[in-house]
């Protein structure tokens, strides 16, 4: 009998969560260890969508990238045209996107 239940590391594109009204900023994960601020924007402007700021999250005591981070951007229009991107390959990993407040 297959497992019907979501599992981590499985394949396939999760659905985002409902989108809060406003939003300008994403969570972005599944990222390359070699991912840069200059490799984020490139991702980005691919869709016309200019990012305002971008935070890396490390960890607390070893001070490794973990692999996720948060974009801001500077308007909700350039949020949603980010938003697209959900799953693309970034640097050989498929993105994953989700709001964030």
């Amino acid at each position: 009998v297959a497992n019907a239940g979501g599992q981590a590391g499985g394949k396939g594109i999760k659905a985002m969560s409902v989108k809060p009204e406003g939003c300008s900023k994403l969570f972005i994960g599944n990222l390359s260890y070699e991912i840069d601020d200059e490799g984020i924007t490139k991702f980005f402007m691919t869709v016309d969508a200019e990012i305002k700021a971008v935070r890396w999250l490390f960890h607390q005591d070893s001070g490794d990238f973990k692999g996720v981070g948060y974009v801001d951007f500077w308007n909700t229009d350039a949020c949603e045209k980010a938003a697209t991107l959900n799953g693309k390959n970034l640097l050989g990993r498929p993105i994953r996107i989700d709001w964030a407040e």
